[in-house]
């Protein structure tokens, strides 16, 4: 039997649009293991969900709307790097 290889990210997802092109700002680093990757994205989603009803709760929780937007962004940018090479 073949031992699997691990899951890594591949890097080639980028997030973080910005500039008159929308060029990346950002990108998933390669080679980090699945699990530590999974690790991250559920920290930056719990934050991102915190945030997220804060903004919808708060007299003036509109200030962390963008804070959960780009923790999402994150978060996804990460989940699709890994889902590209899983899937």
């Amino acid at each position: 039997m073949t031992t699997p290889s691990p899951i890594n990210t591949l890097g080639v997802v980028t997030f973080g649009p910005c500039g008159e092109n929308d060029q990346p700002l950002f990108c998933v680093n390669p080679g980090i293991p699945l699990r530590q990757a999974l690790e991250h994205v559920s920290a930056l989603l719990f934050c991102a969900k915190k945030l997220a009803l804060d903004a919808a709760l708060e007299k003036d929780g509109e200030r962390h709307a963008w804070a959960s937007h780009y923790l999402c962004d994150m978060g996804k940018a990460v989940i699709d790097d890994v889902c590209l090479q899983a899937f």
